[in-house]
């Protein structure tokens, strides 16, 4: 029987050292390689040896060993097919204090064993059976192999559209994605203008495209993997891929994606470190982009070449403002209230709408309601809708807070210097 020996797993630092290595045959073959692949200084000691030696990076000495070969090596590999050779390649070493590994029956008499090695993107596994069977190593080792090539290092992936897409329910998605190998953690975001998929995944289930037909995501999508999705993820924290160039409230909502992704135990620690990586570089991007945003009132921007009578729906704090602006151009205005009305103006029940805007120059919507109370398709007249959430369905001749904004700072030149800004601040950080 096979002598078995208790182990101590090692791994050796040989990276410039001299590793002796005595037999030019197979095993002497494989160990050489596996000693160059380490970072070693391999001399070979052998009268003949295979010619695939003649390819590799070695001291060749072609003669029989004698014990001086093994001095100023760091270990040594006997692989003669000579067993009373190996064992005088062992003796020379113990009188040197050189460790010595015999590839033959010897084996247990040496200092190391050689276990059955599987090397891949930088992850390196060892396997021994403490010397029973060469065989089950290697058998292991082939079905570590096969198992590794189907579970790759993960890469952050976004995909997504920016516009808020119909989905169904997280859990519904979730279990959809549970069953893609490949996949160690995920969260969704989900805004009014942003659907998203930000994941820690396989470059080869990337590739495949399984994770873009798991999310079934309408019309044009944009996808990113690696250092492109954490720039991506950093912009849009820092409100610089929204509508509005710098708005804040997307911090918060990413932050509860993630909160809700940690809680139903989607999201990996990969992933959680990204995403906290992203948000740092967002704060220095904001940092950057933010002397540089200027402030202007949006009801400013909503009666810009206003020159016939202004109907404002709603007589809130944003309302108020707004009638204020009109009353400033020195333009008659119609305010439709929806609860309560304003002493000394124009005003009339919400439910008059259509009447109120025979004739108007334009529309201000600034009312505070939980779903939208006007349908753009039924509106003639120029809208603006000035309302959070939106009072507006639709977009027809309808104008938000974010386009108002965003033609002002296109008008001005400040989305250029902005855009510029983020960049450079990016840059700074890589």
């Amino acid at each position: 029987m096979r002598p078995v020996r208790k182990t101590f797993p090692a791994n050796l630092l040989l990276e410039g050292a001299t590793a002796l290595v005595v037999g030019g045959g197979r095993v002497g073959l494989r160990k050489t390689r596996a000693l160059i692949e380490a970072g070693a200084a391999v001399r070979l000691v052998c009268p003949e040896a295979l010619p695939e030696f003649d390819a590799l990076p070695v001291e060749r000495v072609p003669r029989c060993f004698v014990p001086d070969d093994v001095r100023g090596c760091k270990v040594a590999f006997a692989c003669t097919d000579d067993k009373h050779a190996n064992r005088a390649i062992l003796s020379a070493c113990r009188a040197e204090r050189v460790l010595c590994c015999c590839a033959d029956g010897h084996w247990a008499e040496g200092d190391l064993i050689v276990p059955a090695v599987l090397r891949s993107d930088g992850l390196t596994l060892a396997i021994s059976t403490d010397g029973r069977s060469c065989r089950t190593a290697k058998e292991v080792r082939e079905e570590l192999s096969r198992s590794l090539a189907r579970v790759s290092p993960g890469v952050l992936f976004v995909r997504g559209v920016e516009t808020a897409a119909p989905l169904p329910p997280a859990e519904t998605l979730a279990t959809r994605l549970s069953f893609l190998n490949g996949l160690y953690g995920w969260a969704f975001l989900r805004t009014c203008n942003r659907t998203e998929l930000i994941a820690w995944a396989a470059p080869e289930l990337i590739a495949s495209d399984l994770l873009s037909h798991a999310m079934h995501l309408p019309g044009p999508c944009h996808a990113f993997v690696g250092p492109a999705a954490m720039r991506h993820l950093a912009m849009v924290l820092a409100g610089m891929r929204a509508r509005m160039v710098g708005e804040f409230h997307i911090v918060g909502q990413v932050r509860d994606a993630f909160e809700e992704a940690r809680a139903q135990g989607w999201a990996c620690g990969h992933l959680l470190d990204a995403y906290a990586e992203a948000l740092r570089r967002s704060q220095a991007i904001r940092a950057a982009v933010e002397p540089l945003i200027p402030h202007v009132e949006v009801e400013e921007l909503a009666l810009e070449g206003a020159s016939g009578r202004v109907v404002v729906a709603g007589t809130g704090k944003l309302g108020r403002a707004a009638i204020a602006k009109v009353h400033a151009l020195g333009l008659p205005v119609t305010v439709l209230f929806h609860a309560h009305p304003l002493e000394g103006e124009d005003c009339r029940p919400l439910s008059e709408w259509r009447q109120a805007v025979e004739g108007a120059d334009r529309l201000l919507c600034a009312l505070t309601v939980a779903e939208p109370v006007f349908d753009a398709a039924d509106l003639t007249l120029p809208t603006y809708d000035l309302g959070a959430p939106r009072n507006v369905r639709g977009d027809a001749n309808v104008k938000d807070l974010d386009d108002l904004r965003g033609a002002y700072l296109l008008r001005t030149g400040a989305l250029g210097a902005i855009q510029t800004a983020a960049e450079q601040a990016y840059e700074a950080l890589s």
